[in-house]
């Protein structure tokens, strides 16, 4: 029998409600902002009862660089829990590690991403630019060619 992760491939990210009956899955990465400002973000955390004692340490994948806080406030935000904290080691276009933790135990972890397009609802188009629609004639089969 697979596992629930192993259903949608490695790299996912998957977080499940605390009871059984009314569970759901949740595949979105946390997006952050490449600044200094303080920022907020949902999460679904392994333990709805502690929210006290709660320490976060963010890793940037590659470089291994990390910054750790002690004592950080959250608050609940209906089904979610919002983290409120400010981080100085974002860098755009890269991808960071979260671990919270409440009294060393682990508490809720993360992939959190900073891109460059603070834009959401910007569309993209691919090759929109350099291509062109050929038809060959013996056949119906439509082929695409990429001019360089």
């Amino acid at each position: 029998m697979r596992g629930l992760g192993e259903s949608f491939g490695s790299p996912f990210l998957l977080y499940k409600t605390k009871t059984i009956v009314f569970s759901y899955i949740n595949v979105k990465m946390i997006t952050l902002l490449p600044t200094t400002s303080a920022q907020e973000f949902n999460i679904i955390p392994r333990d709805y009862d502690a929210f006290q004692d709660l320490d976060l340490t963010i890793t940037e994948d590659g470089t291994g660089t990390t910054e750790s806080f002690t004592d950080i406030t959250v608050f609940e935000n209906g089904d979610y829990i919002c983290v409120s904290q400010a981080f100085t080691i974002l860098r755009e276009e890269h991808t960071y590690y979260v671990s919270i933790t409440s009294d060393g135990v682990n508490w809720w972890r993360g992939k959190v991403r900073c891109p460059s397009q603070t834009d959401r609802k910007v569309k993209h188009t691919l090759n929109s630019t350099t291509r062109e629609q050929y038809s060959s004639v013996p056949s119906s089969e439509d082929y695409t060619e990429i001019n360089s």
